[in-house]
């Protein structure tokens, strides 16, 4: 019986950690209201890029529905700028429920606007 009430434990704290939100970091709300987090413990730097996850809360759903979206991105740190690489679209908050995931580079290199909500991502990304 012991053996059970151990193996049960340790079950309930791996799941339930696993759907924490202790690895996102909040960044701040965007003009709209929307929250962004970012996930300090994931930064990863290749070959002079930085590669980074940000998570996006959002009032109102986005026009595929999704109350949530989680992106990861390429950074350039030296030129200041940054590129969506993959992006999955959350019917709930947090990234929560399944996504729709789009895993092909989205875009081409975004140079942030001065006090936008990118510049305060990539800045947090780079000043690390």
């Amino acid at each position: 019986m012991k053996n059970l009430l151990t193996i049960f434990i340790f079950v309930s704290t791996v799941v339930f950690s696993s759907t924490s939100f202790g690895e996102w970091a909040k960044l701040g709300d965007s003009v709209r209201g929307d929250t962004f987090y970012i996930d300090f413990e994931g930064i990863r730097k290749v070959d002079g890029y930085v590669y980074f996850w940000v998570l996006a809360d959002r009032l109102q759903p986005n026009k595929y529905g999704g109350f949530s979206t989680k992106e990861y991105f390429q950074g350039d740190c030296e030129k200041f700028r940054m590129s969506l690489v993959s992006t999955s679209f959350y019917k709930e908050p947090m990234g929560r429920g399944s996504g729709e995931n789009y895993n092909s580079r989205i875009t081409d290199w975004i140079y942030p606007t001065p006090d936008s909500m990118d510049e305060v991502i990539l800045e947090s990304v780079c000043n690390r």
